[in-house]
């Protein structure tokens, strides 16, 4: 019986607060990890999504247990384990971005060090899940799947040759130039990453926002600002 059955029939059987996301979850006394079914205006009905604290976990990866290179309806609809490796599902996010305020997070552990990063004014767009955001050299760019070429890069598919599937801009590019190197964090696992050359396969994100060296986990947060 899937998670979400079981805790439907709980709901029936005991009071549970129905919170709108897990800021209002975790500010009421729910856990600070883990899944949580929350009922926002777009899903009257529950949507049971990976609680950390206040926010919603987009994205995790820690293992490789999980094959990232899907399909656009996989991306779309979300894929894996909320209680080991995922991608949500472009589909949500859109849906929960259409009205306020958010923010993405991205947090990063590698080989050297772990650090964040934030996106500000977050918002996903349109059938080609746009990425809106306050980073021009990702805002405005569709989402791509080796299925759905949407990248800027009139030569190739991104995601056919980089792995997974990311709003990839360009699939080569001039090394610490963050407008060209691509980044991804939905690439292969454990793949090499090459600083120095051509081959932009692997979880890749830009040395000059984050550097932490080849990347062992990465975990991507929703927040709603209030």
């Amino acid at each position: 019986m899937s998670y979400f059955i079981v805790n439907k029939l709980i709901d029936l059987i005991v009071d549970v607060p129905r919170y709108a996301g897990c800021q209002e979850s975790y500010s009421g006394g729910g856990i600070s990890y883990g899944v949580v079914t929350i009922y926002p205006k777009q899903y009257p009905n529950g949507l049971a999504v990976t609680c950390k604290q206040s926010f919603i976990v987009i994205q995790n990866r820690k293992d490789g247990s999980v094959n990232f290179t899907r399909s656009w309806a996989e991306y779309r609809d979300g894929f894996g384990d909320l209680t080991g490796e995922f991608w949500l599902g472009n589909e949500i996010v859109r849906q929960l971005t259409s009205e306020g305020t958010w923010e993405l997070r991205f947090s990063l552990k590698g080989d050297k060090s772990s650090g964040t990063s934030r996106f500000r004014q977050v918002q996903i767009l349109g059938d080609d899940y746009i990425l809106n955001t306050d980073y021009r050299s990702l805002s405005g760019q569709p989402f791509s799947t080796y299925d759905r070429d949407n990248d800027a890069d009139g030569n190739a598919n991104c995601a056919a040759q980089l792995k997974g599937g990311w709003w990839f801009k360009t699939c080569t590019g001039g090394v610490g130039n963050v407008d060209l190197v691509p980044t991804n964090l939905n690439g292969e696992y454990s793949y090499p990453v090459n600083s120095t050359g051509q081959d932009y396969r692997g979880m890749r994100w830009p040395s000059s926002w984050l550097s932490v060296g080849q990347i062992v986990s990465s975990s991507i947060w929703l927040y709603r600002v209030p």
